[in-house]
């Protein structure tokens, strides 16, 4: 029997939005002391919290999120664990992650690698979440672009602000994003492990909330 990791944000008011987009917001349209029955009316980005962004969202004509393929999100992962190295404001480059342990790229190839940089459990809920991150060099982003991988999972923002660049070069390749992970510690660092992260399927959806978790031995 595999152990289920939740590896999800809470979806709630306090999670830091991106810079200038909405918190998310809850009102209630019927209660159960009015009502007999509770029914809530959300407004949101889809971009807050742990989510998966579609290439559409940086790619006019790329892939928008109901398009991508599930087997995309459920199968073989690992993590490589750079918490020793990433630095507030600073890129992770494909060094750091070699010396981390990153593997070749016979071992990436279809799978869904997850970067731990322990931003997330301690700035999830803090004005600079968005602003002093730890971010991909675009180095980084070419080489992992061409890595063969399924897609990119990480506990903090790929980029630090416009023009979004590691985002576009992961998008352009068809490579989804899923962003904002937490309790990546939990996670095996010298064996594979089966990723689920299912979005939901959103009609012309440049993105996804999810509910991200790892089946581990």
């Amino acid at each position: 029997m595999k152990k289920i990791v939740d590896l999800t944000m809470v979806w709630g008011t306090e999670i830091t939005p991106v810079p200038g987009l909405p918190s998310i917001k809850f009102s209630p349209l019927t209660t159960h002391e009015e009502h007999t029955r509770s029914n809530t009316k959300v407004v949101f980005s889809i971009h807050t919290g742990t989510h998966i962004d579609a290439p559409y969202h940086m790619v006019p004509d790329g892939i928008t999120i109901e398009h991508v393929p599930l087997e995309i999100f459920i199968g073989p992962a690992l993590v490589v664990d750079v918490t020793d190295k990433a630095k507030s404001k600073e890129p992770i480059t494909v060094d750091m992650l070699k010396e981390a342990g990153l593997p070749g790229y016979d071992v990436l190839k279809d799978k869904r690698l997850i970067l731990h940089s322990g931003w997330a459990e301690k700035h999830w809920n803090k004005e600079d979440f968005y602003t002093a991150n730890p971010y991909i060099h675009t180095e980084t982003a070419e080489y992992l672009a061409e890595s063969g991988i399924k897609a990119f999972a990480l506990d903090c923002a790929v980029d630090q602000g416009d023009p979004f660049p590691v985002h576009r070069i992961f998008l352009r390749k068809g490579i989804p994003l899923i962003e904002n992970c937490v309790n990546l510690g939990a996670l095996p660092r010298d064996k594979e492990f089966t990723l689920i992260a299912f979005p939901l399927k959103v009609e012309h959806g440049d993105g996804s909330p999810a509910r991200v978790v790892a089946l581990v031995d």
